[in-house]
């Protein structure tokens, strides 16, 4: 015991000295380890900058993070969660985005995502972009509230462009452009300060088209191409054909219509190419829509077949307009049912996306097919519609002009507000290079405790061997090394006010040698000795990890079984009574047999654990009288 003791109190020193070593970094596995933390921080940087253009490349840095990043570097890991939520999606999926937002619902209740306000933020707001690809506009922009809310709150330049920049662009969408270009226009220039260049040019995309959309087509079509060019320059293909897109709606506003059909059928084309026929079905509704313009639905109609086989309601902007164009060419057809029907599905789409620009367009129709139906009452409500969309439109265009101007001349403000966030953002980075500074230094000082604590451990353990040798050797039986009388009554005692706390059964086994008096008497106290050994281990082995057995007296031994019911004990107990009839005993003397009586008890009513220990051993008297080499069961 002693020898135990002494060898515990040097591996815990092994142990601290361990500690005290990488604390320092001077484990074998340290630089190599610090290398992996350079190369994760390196991926991590590249998807902050949207380096990754590329879905292989996109797949193979995610497989490496989630390899390499340990749940114990909480700073890398956290971090990895925003990373997964925004990019291990496939966002052209439906359920991908379902599965997106499972992801985040599910990382913002974990409680070390709840401890980071920055990482909390960032995945309400993929979720909230998550929502906004399925359609659900309304829970999107709500959520996008609270984050740029939350954003300035923490202060962190970052998420505030993010938030406003996504934000803005619902807001353009659905025609609000005094608040699309407050949100973009900062967006814009705390991209540009940052130096994240890739986000500046998706953020300028959105500003120009809020400028096409609020009727300056001329000022988005400067900016798209300009945007154009850029995407080509960085090899970016994908942002290139979506810019194409973009110059098309716009060349549409401007009623060149040949021109804008040739940007779309571009885009159209590369889609279908690259991606395949549904990725390319979006952009089939833009090519019908122009075809209709040029009253050349014939060739609209497989552009618009395509389009009505992918494009589902979720997808309100595409799937509104695609209902647009298909009730215009039913019209064309004289399909005036399949027309109505069509305007009707549409409408819904557009009001659920709140888009009034669509809705003046679709009234325009709605009174067209009434007036080719010759229902003059319908067609003048629906033309009613028309005018009153129309003049809301005109109200609100009158005060985004009134409101543009006025941001147009706050963009200094913008910019100082702006500055000092990035200013802020500067302080904390250097709080966190001084801290790193500092770490050398203070892993000195935990080394030096440890080393105190190493010492005052050593003393403190050989100070305390012997009282706790003796500690042991009060609660151990010397002979059998089980536990003795004193030490299995109080773990008795202990289990049955737990068996009443917890509603669990406690069962008992009290057993003794049959005959033992005789064996002392005819081979000596030394093989009696030997024989109490020997029922110890029997017994001992019989028993689970969680049962307790103890020498209480001379030959008498109890069993303490705790969550086990009469049945079960009655088993264990004449499983006891078999396995010690059948043993060999012939390293104790040759040909050396040995019973056992048993008597158990199972808590039933019982007060206190000496009124159940008094049954076991009355059922261990009626076993002794019943001939021995039983178990009895009290009843």
């Amino acid at each position: 015991m002693t020898r135990k003791i002494k060898a515990k109190s040097w591996i815990t020193s092994l142990l601290l000295i361990s500690l005290s070593l990488s604390l320092l970094g001077l484990s074998p596995s340290s630089l190599a380890q610090e290398n992996t933390a350079e190369e994760i921080d390196a991926i991590f940087k590249k998807f902050d900058h949207g380096e990754y253009g590329d879905q292989e490349a996109i797949k193979e840095a995610l497989g490496f993070l989630t390899t390499n990043v340990s749940p114990d570097d909480m700073e890398r890991y956290l971090k990895l969660q925003t990373v997964l939520c925004w990019n291990n999606y496939d966002i052209t999926k439906q359920q991908a985005l379902k599965d997106a937002i499972a992801f985040a619902d599910m990382k913002l209740l974990t409680e070390g995502v709840a401890a980071s306000p920055e990482i909390t933020t960032d995945l309400k707001l993929c979720r909230a972009f998550m929502h906004q690809l399925l359609g659900k506009v309304d829970v999107a922009l709500e959520e996008y509230n609270k984050v740029v809310a939350e954003a300035y709150l923490i202060e962190s330049p970052r998420l505030i462009a993010d938030s406003r920049s996504l934000r803005g662009a619902i807001y353009s969408f659905q025609g609000n452009f005094a608040q699309a270009l407050e949100d973009l226009i900062t967006a814009q220039h705390l991209y540009e300060s940052l130096n994240l260049q890739y986000w500046a040019i998706y953020n300028l995309t959105e500003l120009a088209t809020s400028y096409r959309r609020f009727g300056d087509p001329q000022t988005a079509i400067k900016y798209y191409h300009k945007l154009e060019k850029g995407f080509e320059d960085t090899g970016d293909k994908n942002g290139a054909n979506a810019i194409k897109t973009e110059i098309g709606f716009a060349l549409q506003e401007l009623g060149e219509y040949e021109a804008a059909l040739k940007k779309h059928k571009e885009a159209y084309q590369y889609w279908r190419d690259t991606l395949g026929e549904e990725a390319s079905a979006y952009t089939a509704v833009n090519v019908a829509g122009v075809l209709i313009e040029l009253h050349r639905q014939g060739e609209a109609k497989p552009y618009l077949a395509l389009a009505e086989k992918y494009v589902q309601p979720e997808q309100g902007a595409s799937y509104s307009f695609m209902r647009l164009y298909q009730a215009q060419s039913a019209l064309k057809d004289g399909q005036y049912q399949q027309a109505l029907d069509y305007i009707d599905m549409a409408e819904k789409a557009f009001n659920q996306i709140k888009n009034t620009r669509g809705l003046e367009m679709l009234h325009m129709v709605h009174s067209q097919i009434f007036v080719a139906e010759k229902d003059w009452q319908q067609a003048y409500e629906a033309l009613l519609s028309y005018i009153q969309t129309h003049k809301a439109l005109d109200a609100t265009q009158q005060t985004n002009r009134t409101t543009e101007m006025r941001t147009r001349f706050n963009t200094e403000q913008i910019e100082r507000e702006n500055q000092q966030l990035i200013e802020l953002q500067k302080i904390k980075e250097n709080e966190l290079v001084i801290l790193k500074q500092n770490k050398y230094l203070q892993l000195a000082v935990i080394v030096l405790g440890c080393i105190i604590m190493i010492i005052l451990s050593i003393v403190a353990y050989k100070q305390s061997q012997k009282s706790k040798l003796l500690s042991i050797l009060a609660l151990t039986d010397h002979l059998t090394q089980l536990p003795n009388r004193r030490y299995t009554y109080s773990k008795g005692e202990g289990y049955f006010k737990s068996k009443n706390e917890e509603h669990h059964p406690l069962s008992i086994i009290l057993f003794d040698a049959d005959h033992f008096k005789k064996v002392n008497d005819k081979y000596g106290h030394d093989i009696g000795d030997k024989v109490l050994i020997a029922l110890a281990n029997i017994s001992n082995g019989l028993m689970r990890k969680q049962d307790l057995v103890g020498r209480v007296g001379g030959e008498e031994f109890l069993v303490i079984l705790p969550g086990t019911t009469a049945e079960q004990a009655l088993n264990v107990a004449q499983r006891l009574v078999t396995t010690v009839e059948s043993s060999n005993f012939d390293d104790v003397y040759m040909n050396f047999k040995l019973t056992i009586s048993a008597g158990i008890a199972c808590s039933d009513g019982d007060k206190s654990f000496e009124q159940l220990l008094k049954r076991a051993d009355d059922a261990l008297y009626r076993a002794k009288s019943s001939g021995r080499n039983c178990a009895i069961l009290d009843t």
